[in-house]
């Protein structure tokens, strides 16, 4: 007798059955069992946080990485004699230097 409930599954199958059971699965549990969330920019659960890496970002801390980021990359373009390593301390330096200004800018947009 054949066993019709016996099929052999390819793996790329088991994975998107198992996708699908995890998806299927959280859904249930975030339906049931999820709490609305409030943590916008009125809240204040994460302002220390928050205060804290703006101030090491944009304070001498960001300053220090900035410039270890710097000695470190022509350190590697020295060696490995490509520019792309202090291009990228530049970019990241770039980064550290704007980017809490350009995400508040965003994040704090009116439309």
């Amino acid at each position: 007798m054949k066993n019709i409930f016996k099929k052999e599954y390819s793996k790329k199958d088991k994975i998107k059955i198992t996708a699908f059971a995890v998806i299927a699965i959280s859904a249930i549990v975030f339906l049931f069992f999820g709490s609305p969330a409030s943590a916008g920019t009125t809240g204040l659960e994460f302002k220390p946080a928050y205060d804290w890496i703006v101030g090491a970002l944009q304070g001498y801390g960001g300053k220090i990485a900035a410039v270890l980021m710097l000695f470190i990359g022509l350190f590697i373009a020295a060696v490995t004699k490509s520019l792309l390593y202090p291009m990228l301390a530049i970019a990241l330096a770039f980064f550290m230097a704007y980017g809490v200004a350009i995400i508040n800018g965003v994040a704090t947009a009116v439309i």
